[in-house]
């Protein structure tokens, strides 16, 4: 009998430290093959400009080296589903995935989503998600980001973008005038030109410059932009070789912090901030 008891009793805790139970099927719902399962009262807030949740705690359970999908809900019905995609894997996911090696903070789950032609279709943003989110007042806007202006001569380009807040929150920001270029160009790869046949034309030529340790950051890189502002900025880049007349693709990816950001620290003087990144790309016109 006590041998019963015993087994019946690891099962129990076997069971419930892979799974935690949803009990009302029309919360929004994130749910792992593993059985570990977010429901609304565990998130913070969505950022649906970075596809980023933000969790009230920490969530080592991704630690689990045998999660390998996941599924997002709404109202009872699943509305997409995705994969853990490890970065040592020798191919690239399909639709929506979760990177093992996100530089993303362990309170955060950032869903990503990769397609060739715009298929699959990115469903992360489904009209059902959102709904959901913004009954429990979990919907953020985040960022967006406008490409202005491509000023350039034989040796200089120079490069206005505009960063505007459409949170409800104010958010801090990285600021590429207080990082400096260098440091700047260490969360992103800059500006890129290509051709219309995608062939790369220019790449930024900054050397970034990495913190000390690597995983620091500061309050003084950062500037608060308040909800409903726009801010605008401008890196000049040099130019080795001259770009012809002509159609190009401008890409630029506008990086927030990542790693070294821990969960008390996403705060800070009335402003929440901002991680994660986003990207743009324009047709633009060199005469």
């Amino acid at each position: 009998m006590k041998n019963s008891l015993l087994i019946i009793t690891v099962i129990i805790l076997i069971h419930t430290s892979c799974e935690r139970i949803s009990t009302n099927p029309n919360q929004f719902l994130f749910k792992t093959d593993c059985g570990i399962e977010y429901t609304a009262s565990d998130i913070e807030l969505y950022d649906s400009s970075t596809h980023i949740f933000y969790l009230k705690n920490n969530h080592p359970e991704f630690d689990n080296e045998n999660i390998s999908s996941f599924s997002i809900w709404a109202y009872g019905e699943e509305i997409y589903t995705g994969v853990f995609w490890p970065m040592y894997s020798s191919s690239l996911p399909t639709g929506p995935y979760i990177s093992s090696m996100s530089f993303c903070p362990d309170f955060t789950i950032r869903i990503e989503h990769m397609s060739i032609d715009n298929e699959p279709l990115d469903p992360r943003n489904d009209p059902r998600i959102i709904s959901a989110l913004e009954e429990h007042n979990l919907l953020h806007s985040g960022l967006s980001i406008e490409i202005n202006n491509i000023d350039i001569d034989e040796t200089q380009l120079n490069f206005k973008f505009t960063v505007t807040n459409n949170d409800e929150s104010d958010l801090l920001i990285l600021d590429p005038d207080k990082t400096g270029p260098y440091l700047f160009h260490y969360f992103t790869n800059g500006l890129s030109l290509r051709t219309m046949t995608y062939e790369e034309v220019f790449t930024s030529q900054i050397e970034p410059q990495i913190p000390t340790p690597w995983d620091s950051w500061s309050p003084d890189w950062l500037s608060t932009i308040k909800s409903g502002e726009s801010i605008q900025f401008t890196i000049n880049y040099s130019v080795n070789s001259i770009i012809p007349p002509g159609n190009y693709y401008a890409l630029f990816e506008f990086p927030g912090l990542t790693h070294g950001l821990t969960k008390d620290q996403l705060h800070l003087n009335n402003s929440r901030i901002w991680v994660g990144d986003i990207s743009i790309s324009k047709e633009i016109i060199i005469p």
